[in-house]
């Protein structure tokens, strides 16, 4: 068996020559450098990865796979590219986000540009399987669009909740995943079994790293990740652990949560002040139990395949999305 490293890196190269090939397909177009510079932002292509991974576990990598993967990757990177924007976010890995760089109105035309280029490399997929890749990859767009939707009513309704919060990042984080997955294995030539069993890993996978993510942005380095500690809180984003702290805090901590989230402004010692209630009210504990959870129940999905290099490296996958260190 091949190790999930060595598959990482060998694909990884493949993804970075199948992103610059890709864009020979919009030709001399004006947005073609802005395109190219997203792509040099990296990342780590954990979308593809999981739909060549999916297809190596069915049994079929072929270019169709290799196709669909650097789709699906040109598809998320637009979707980043629209989040910078409607997050005001002047640094994305460490470089100036393409709003920054180029406009807001050039960076609009990026995405959309983006997302045409992705379905060209789709359709260079063969007919045999072009009609359900063409709809589980639309579903993909439509439910992270709506993620996108609720992601910004949640912020600003007063009945935020748990179950939209699950719903929200299902829908923003999670159906990319199911949606690599799923292509994965519907273009590796997967039953319809397979199918479903490979897209309820990358959505179970998805919400996992979402609460990790929320965790990590308490708790994580600042250096690390590539932005400030408890940027959540100065945001006043109603993530995991602060919707996990209305459910299970008394009057007087979750006071103070919410007294910091009234103030127009939140500075450093308000943070640490909510810092100090989700450690000592338990929230960050719970939110590790919630992220080890869902790992598990993706893992599930995976327990009928049999042993494969495809099924070791989206184990691998999945434990490298959610051990990532603080």
């Amino acid at each position: 068996m091949r190790n999930f490293t060595e598959m990482s890196e060998k694909y990884r190269i493949t993804i970075e020559e199948g992103l610059t090939e890709s864009l020979r397909l919009i030709g001399e177009s004006p947005l073609r450098e802005s395109i190219g510079y997203v792509f040099s932002m990296g990342g780590k292509r954990v979308r593809p990865l999981l739909t060549i991974f999916a297809a190596e576990a069915v049994g079929n990598l072929n270019q169709d796979v290799i196709n669909g993967a650097i789709a699906i990757e040109i598809l998320h990177n637009f979707t980043l590219v629209h989040d910078d924007i409607m997050d005001n976010a002047d640094t994305r890995r460490g470089k100036l986000t393409v709003h920054v760089t180029s406009g807001v109105n050039t960076a609009i035309l990026v995405g959309d540009q983006m997302m045409a280029l992705a379905y060209d490399c789709l359709e260079k997929c063969s007919g045999a399987h072009l009609r359900d890749a063409l709809r589980i990859f639309n579903e993909g767009v439509k439910e992270v669009c709506d993620g996108q939707a609720l992601d910004e009513s949640l912020s600003k309704s007063a009945d935020s909740s748990m179950p939209s919060y699950i719903d929200m990042i299902s829908k923003k984080t999670g159906a990319l995943l199911m949606a690599a997955g799923k292509l994965g294995a519907v273009l590796g030539g997967g039953s319809e079994t397979e199918v479903n069993l490979l897209g309820n890993f990358g959505m179970n996978i998805g919400i996992a790293f979402q609460i990790l993510d929320d965790m990590l942005d308490l708790e994580g380095d600042a250096e690390r990740f590539g932005k400030p500690r408890g940027l959540d809180i100065v945001e006043k984003k109603k993530n995991y652990l602060y919707l996990k702290a209305l459910e299970s805090l008394d009057e007087s901590r979750i006071g103070v949560v919410n007294a910091a989230y009234r103030k127009a402004s939140i500075n450093d010692d308000d943070v640490a002040g909510v810092r100090d209630i989700y450690r000592s009210g338990g929230i960050v504990e719970a939110a590790q139990r919630e992220v080890s959870e869902y790992t598990a129940k993706a893992l599930g999905n995976l327990e009928t395949f049999k042993e494969s290099d495809g099924k070791d490296a989206l184990i691998g996958l999945a434990k490298s999305l959610v051990q990532r260190k603080f």
